[in-house]
């Protein structure tokens, strides 16, 4: 499948859970292979305030006529209590 630049721009990107992560305001292309590396998201309204998301080409699942589908991301979750037990010593 062929699509043009124009057709890219804006273009909505979800996850595979069906998250909006927002629309595709640039990408990259690789001068060697002549192929797109990195796609640029900016969500709108309080997050175009935000960095753009890069995606990179590798997390792409699926370009659609009305979306770009990419792999749901892994964030580590933050510890806040302590999870090991306590050790009691014997005497």
């Amino acid at each position: 499948m062929f699509i043009k630049a124009k057709k890219i721009i804006g273009k909505k990107v979800v996850s595979q859970s069906n998250y909006y992560l927002g629309k595709v305001v640039d990408f990259e292309i690789d001068t060697l292979s002549y192929k797109i590396v990195k796609f640029y998201t900016q969500g709108e309204l309080l997050n175009f305030l935000r960095e753009p998301l890069v995606i990179n080409i590798d997390q792409v699942i699926e370009i659609q006529k009305d979306r770009i589908i990419v792999e749901d991301a892994v964030v580590p979750k933050k510890i806040t209590k302590k999870t090991t037990p306590d050790i009691e010593y014997a005497q």
